[in-house]
């Protein structure tokens, strides 16, 4: 049986008001309209007397009455209408969960309207489903459905961790040199495998004429016995492709508005056929995802379209094991540059993890444990994302904070942070990691100010960077760039490796003379044969050395196993009582077994008990408690000052120079 529900008294009557009659008694049925009350107000109008007046309140439900809070002749101020309930009703239903108008309890319309001013359809108005039409849910029933889930994950001894594709776990473009370069490996390998087969039949029937005749050697291959093969070069980033997932989308998957019959043939084309997408799992990705399965329920939610997001999950999570149906894409998050916790658990997040590259679009949680963008495609950046703010270094310096959020403990023999070149990769990232922006242009625009036609340059901008790439082709260029840094590079090395004109090399390898003949030739008298010229050894553009994963893997055990371990001491203590989830607690953040309270606090381990100079780092108009640096800084734990003293144990400098920082004589 559902609860009471509790009735307050309009905040748009004339308080204060005095109570004349309770017109309904309690256990009575009320219906829509039904008289509830009559009351009293003094009227105050400008060079006029005061007047007495009356009113009336009407139900705006239906069901039975319980309980009256207040009495005849009570006199109830602004103040107590708003903490206090007038009565209590038991509804036959509360309708709190809705779809397409429509009451999914009782099937009651719900979107009839009286002069109440009070329509059903407000009762449910929180989206909490992976879908973008999915059903309606009211608070309450919110509440519900989140206490069910963290009985669930208690049970299972596991926590929710909402995933970022792009950057994160992934990589992907559009340049159709990707599918060349796959198309040319795989040619390779067919290539080779055919010789490999052939040369497995004639060994047999060469080792059958050798042993015919043992002093011929066999036809097709030297002296030596050794078969004789043409070069076959293969693509040197062919490695690193081999699992490199495609997929095609059709121009309505695309999301992008319609731009009219103007536009360039590579657009058409885009707009007419779609765009084939080429997707790198990061390196571990698969032993990552199975390890995680086990202590998290995993959610997807990324900044691209719904047939996106399915395309991907279904080539990294093929039987749909690990991410079953929970993927939530711009399409339906209601979103184009935020992401909210709140649209897939409203009322509490004490059990949410997130990983992502971006923690603008988060606005910083402190559920986020902030990734290393995953840059494989060089240069390409996050294709659907392009819509959002460049990430600008927080000061243009030597990166700052030196260990990642993995190490659980400061390290005790860290040097200064300018020679720690060997993290600078980790350090970058820290730079943006979990710190409040203080500048504007850095954070996403809210969707609500958006206007139609913004949001359709939106993603016409995001579908130009999508062309511009198939277009463009960056990675071939790169490529040659690439190539040509190498070609340069070993020229140079070849003419300062040949010998000088005159030298004993040279005299060495000039032909005898014998009393004025001609020269002799050595060995077998035939001209010497010319050295072959070598080719140019290809470069590897991409790489597939990203070990990322395995840091994050260390952080997602380590919140996990903290979640837990105070979890079971508060369940002792408490008799195993599970916590009640209820919404807006402040005291609830201050739990132990709160994702909110472990992450921030490995995150300040980190630099604990360091005490950072930053020395012609800050300008000298900016209070320095205000930049991202000192925030960053202190938010790993570190303590941060302007001048030197005896305790300072780390110097951050703009650049490495004795004269930087202040000696004391």
């Amino acid at each position: 049986m559902s609860s009471p529900t509790e009735l307050y008294l309009p905040p748009s009557l004339p308080y204060p008001i005095r109570l004349v009659s309770l017109a309904a008694r309690p256990n009575s049925e009320l219906q829509r309209g039904t008289r509830l009350l009559d009351y009293s107000f003094t009227h105050r109008a400008p060079d006029a007397p005061p007047e007495l007046r009356f009113g009336t309140w009407d139900a705006s439900i239906e069901g039975t009455l319980t309980k009256w809070n207040f009495n005849q002749g009570d006199t109830i101020s602004e103040r107590r209408a708003r903490e206090t309930p007038a009565l209590l009703v038991l509804e036959p239903c509360k309708h709190g969960v809705q779809l397409g108008g429509l009451c999914c309890l009782c099937g009651k319309d719900m979107t009839s309207f009286d002069y109440t001013g009070f329509s059903d359809a407000s009762r449910a108005s929180i989206q909490m489903t992976h879908l973008a039409n999915g059903p309606l849910v009211s608070l309450e029933e919110a509440q519900r459905i989140e206490q069910e889930t963290a009985q669930h994950l208690f049970r299972s001894r596991k926590l929710s961790l909402i995933v970022d594709l792009d950057q994160t776990i992934v990589h992907a473009t559009v340049d159709p040199t990707v599918g060349e370069w796959i198309a040319e490996g795989e040619a390779w390998e067919a290539r080779q495998a055919k010789k490999a087969a052939a040369h497995a039949g004639e060994g047999e029937k060469k080792q059958e004429e050798a042993t015919a005749s043992p002093d011929k050697p066999a036809e097709g291959t030297d002296a030596n016995g050794t078969v004789e093969d043409d070069e076959d070069e293969v693509n040197p980033n062919w490695e690193a492709l081999k699992d490199v997932k495609k997929f095609r989308l059709g121009p309505e998957a695309l999301g992008q508005p319609q731009r009219g019959p103007k536009g360039r043939g590579k657009e058409k084309l885009i707009e007419q056929e779609g765009c084939m997408y080429y997707i790198k799992p990061r390196p571990g990705l698969p032993e990552f995802l199975q390890t995680m399965a086990t202590k998290y329920e995993m959610h997807v939610y990324t900044m691209g379209t719904r047939a996106y997001a399915e395309e991907v999950c279904a080539a990294i999570d093929p039987g749909g094991k690990i991410f079953g149906n929970r993927i939530l894409s711009r399409d339906e998050s209601g979103s184009l540059t935020q992401k909210s916790l709140q649209r897939l658990f409203p009322c509490d997040q004490s059990m949410v993890v997130i990983i992502d590259d971006r923690a603008d679009v988060w606005e910083w949680s402190p559920n986020l444990v902030k990734v290393i963008p995953y840059d494989f495609f060089v240069g390409i950046g996050d294709i659907n994302s392009a819509f959002l703010p460049k990430l600008e270094p927080l000061t243009p310096v030597l990166p700052t904070p030196p260990p990642a959020a993995a190490d659980a403990t400061p390290a005790d023999d860290e040097t200064a942070v300018d020679a720690e070149d060997e993290d600078d990769d980790d350090e970058e990232d820290l730079e943006e990691d979990m710190v409040e922006s203080s500048d504007g242009p850095s954070s996403p625009v809210e969707d609500g100010a958006l206007t139609e036609i913004e949001k359709n340059e939106i993603l016409t901008r995001n579908t130009e960077a999508l062309e511009a790439q198939v277009e463009e082709r960056p990675l071939a260029k790169k490529q040659e760039e690439l190539q040509e840094e190498a070609s340069a590079a070993a020229g140079e090395a070849a003419t300062s490796a040949a010998p000088a004109p005159g030298s004993t090399t040279e005299a060495a390898a000039a032909p005898t003379t014998t009393n004025g003949d001609s020269p002799q030739q050595t060995g077998s008298g035939s001209e010497q044969p010319q050295p072959k010229k070598e080719r140019p050894v290809r470069k590897a553009l991409l790489k597939n050395d990203d070990t990322e994963l395995a840091r994050v893997k260390q952080i997602l055990e380590l919140v996990h196993e903290r979640f837990y371990t105070a979890w079971e001491k508060h369940k002792a203590e408490d008799e195993g009582k599970p916590p009640k989830r209820k919404h807006g607690k402040r005291t609830e953040a201050q739990r132990e077994y709160d994702v909110r309270t472990i992450i921030p606090r490995i995150r300040t381990e980190t630099l604990a008990g360091c005490h950072i100079l930053f020395s012609s780092v800050i300008p000298l108009d900016t209070r320095p408690e205000a930049t991202e640096i000192w925030k960053t800084a202190h938010a790993f734990g570190a303590k941060c000052y302007t001048e030197l003293s005896p305790r300072i144990t780390h110097v951050v400098a703009a650049k490495v120079s004795r004269h930087t920082i202040y000696r004391p004589s």
